[in-house]
Order: C-alpha cells, then structure tokens, then sequence
C-alpha cells in the first residue's frame, strides 16, 4: 500500500505526539531524581551513621560482609576523584539503560 500525503500527515502527528509524551515522562524523571538527590543530601548525616552501625553489624558476619562492601560503595561521601569518576560512569550507564528500556 502506497501512503498518500494524509497518511504520512497522520504518521507524523502520532510521532510527534509519542515524542511529546516521551519527553514529558523524561522531565518528571528528572525532577524525581533531584527531588530524591535534595533528600539524600539533606540527610546525609543520619545515613552516615546508619552506615557505620552496618560496619559494626557485618563485622561478626561474613555474608552480611560481602553483601554490604558492595552497598557501602555508594554511601561514602569522601571518595577519591578516581572512584567519583567510576561511580558517575556507572551511574550514566545505569542511565542510559533505563531511557532505553522506557524508550525516551
């Protein structure tokens, strides 16, 4: 079947829209992610804290050990550039995986 004119005027409206929609979901992501960034940033002191009680907690067992030397990765905030740089990359990777699997 050959499109005709009011065919593709119609294609590309429904792209257009699809578009529109995926941006839109794009920029609530967004503000999410910030929404939850402040929160993190605000209670980063209590977090520390809970951070250290998991230190004493894993010591005494081996498995918890293995488990949260992977979580706690994430949780400190005295990181040197080299591992800042490694945590940013996987968090774009992370990213980039998700927009991909949502289509944006």
């Amino acid at each position: 079947m050959v499109k005709t004119p009011t065919n593709l005027k119609n294609c590309w409206s429904r792209a257009r829209a699809c578009y529109g929609a995926a941006r839109e979901k794009n920029a609530q992501l967004r503000e999410a992610l910030s929404a939850a960034n402040t929160v993190m940033a605000e209670n980063m002191t209590q977090m520390m804290a809970m951070a250290l009680m998991f230190d004493l907690m894993a010591d005494g067992n081996p498995a918890l050990t293995e488990m949260w030397r992977a979580v706690r990765l994430n949780i400190n905030p005295n990181r040197t550039l080299k591992e800042q740089a490694e945590l940013e990359r996987q968090t774009e990777r992370r990213s980039s995986e998700l927009r991909d699997d949502l289509n944006l």
